[in-house]
């Protein structure tokens, strides 16, 4: 395991969701917490090519480790979703 997969942010936000849960004002009966889960449609995923430069790359990655993306491409694939 790399120390990349551990990120700061990331931490803090697991750590409050685990206090909301645990916390008797924010709890939730199970039917409402099913209910308000919405199921994103699967799309099929396709490998593409494109050129871009040795900067803009190392720029992605950066971006993508500081953020808590796995790697560029789920990095670069969130960018395109907010379109």
């Amino acid at each position: 395991m790399s120390l990349d997969s551990f990120n700061k942010k990331k931490d803090e936000e697991m750590k409050e969701n685990y206090q909301a849960t645990l916390d008797d004002k924010k709890k939730q009966s199970s039917v409402d917490f099913i209910s308000k889960i919405s199921r994103k449609e699967s799309e099929r995923k396709r490998s593409v090519t494109f050129s871009i430069t040795e900067s803009q790359l190392k720029k992605m990655d950066k971006k993508a480790r500081e953020n808590g993306f796995k790697n560029r491409s789920e990095f670069l694939a969130s960018i395109i979703d907010a379109i």
